[in-house]
């Protein structure tokens, strides 16, 4: 199909796009509400079935379940479309503040990250589903992403190992961009054991764990432009029982962002070295854990191939393509890690992400559907 023709295709169906987006926008599901992730992905997989898929439920243990949807075709390439089904959302969110357009934005929880992604991933491929410009188009729906998919990892880097291109529904900012660099994410906790004591009767027989993990928390801050591109968050810190007892244990929790591999590994040295210093108070001691759940994603070869190909398709659409990137991880991270050519913030135009006033631009829809359906097109003629 024309990139114009797909266009003016995708502008007819966006009202139906805004009903189905506000079913699933008005289903909670959040990570830890597998229930409401389990109701959305019935609504998908009615959607892909609708839609010529063959769908495959895939057990997400503790979490919701996880959907792989296939399309055969007769063109050349093997395309991956990646999007998640969870949100950063509690339970009762839905009902707090539902789905509503007001002056041609669409509010909701989880409207921008990432349940418009979705739809425009399904709106593609319906539309190209009769060309079937492709030798297999697949759709993964996770439900696991906003905790670094710790349940679908495996399966994002198995699918993504097997794909010509990888194109990823996560939101942007601006038609005219999307994301070709995200920078890697770790969590580590730094944990701190001391000695209990009555802290009213003999405080000196203690050692007060949370003093101690005070000093190494401000000497994890002061890493922060000490390393090109990479910084550090001191996020949760928790400690003791008792105001009258001396903390035998206290724990931070540390989010560490890195634009490369290589300062990934300096700045996981340079947290080795806090935690391996000296001590301030005397018979404390000091562990540190975790590591990155996403690898940075950097622009390779094969990558900018694909970036190339969607300008070209941009420009067919009348306007030029800018290439961005951020510090938010997405599963972009993991099919850049294994080789894949990866394009990724390919979902809708909106703001907010992670917060109540989370909208899309509803003048983004039809847009980022035919970007996102030249694209496919492109590669099943096999120009990648």
């Amino acid at each position: 199909m024309e990139t114009t023709a797909l266009l003016e295709a995708a502008q007819a169906r966006v009202e139906g796009f805004l009903a189905d987006l506000e079913r699933l926008v008005n289903i909670d599901s959040g990570t830890y509400t597998p229930a409401g992730v389990a109701r959305v992905s019935d609504e998908l997989q009615r959607h892909f079935h609708e839609a010529g898929a063959l769908v495959e439920r895939v057990d997400g243990k503790e979490f919701g379940p996880h959907l792989v949807a296939r399309w055969p075709g007769s063109g050349k390439g093997r395309i991956l479309l990646i999007g998640h089904m969870d949100t950063v959302f509690p339970e009762g969110e839905a009902i707090r503040r539902p789905f509503r357009i007001e002056d041609g934005r669409a509010y909701g929880p989880g409207v921008m990250d990432m349940k418009s992604g979705l739809l425009v991933g399904l709106t593609a491929a319906r539309l190209l589903g009769e060309e079937a410009p492709w030798t297999e188009l697949v759709m993964l729906c996770n439900s696991d992403e906003e905790i670094g998919s710790p349940t679908s990892h495996d399966l994002v880097a198995q699918l993504a190992s097997q794909a010509d291109a990888v194109l990823v529904l996560e939101p942007n900012s601006r038609v005219e961009r999307v994301t070709i660099a995200r920078k890697g994410v770790a969590t580590f906790r730094l944990e701190v054991t001391g000695l209990s004591a009555h802290a009213g009767v003999e405080p000196d027989k203690g050692r007060n764990a949370i003093i101690e993990l005070a000093h190494r928390a401000l000497a994890v801050h002061a890493l922060n432009g000490t390393i090109p591109g990479v910084t550090l968050n001191v996020g949760v810190i928790s400690g003791g029982e008792r105001p009258n007892v001396v903390p035998e244990s206290a724990y931070t929790l540390i989010d560490v962002r890195a634009p490369t591999r290589e300062g990934g590994a300096a700045v996981e040295a340079a947290l080795r070295e806090v935690a391996e210093a000296e001590p301030t108070i005397a018979g404390t001691e000091t562990r540190l854990s975790g590591g990155f759940v996403h690898q940075p994603f950097t622009q390779s070869e094969a990558s900018a191939r694909l970036f190339a190909l969607a300008e070209g398709v941009a420009r067919e659409l009348g306007y030029s393509l800018a290439g961005g990137s951020t510090g938010g991880g997405s599963d972009g991270n993991t099919a850049a890690a294994v080789g894949a050519a990866t394009l990724d913030g390919l979902g809708p135009v909106g703001a907010h992400a992670h917060n109540p006033g989370e909208y899309i631009e509803v003048a983004s829809i039809a847009p980022r559907i035919a970007l996102l359906g030249g694209i496919i097109g492109a590669v099943g003629a096999g120009t990648i």
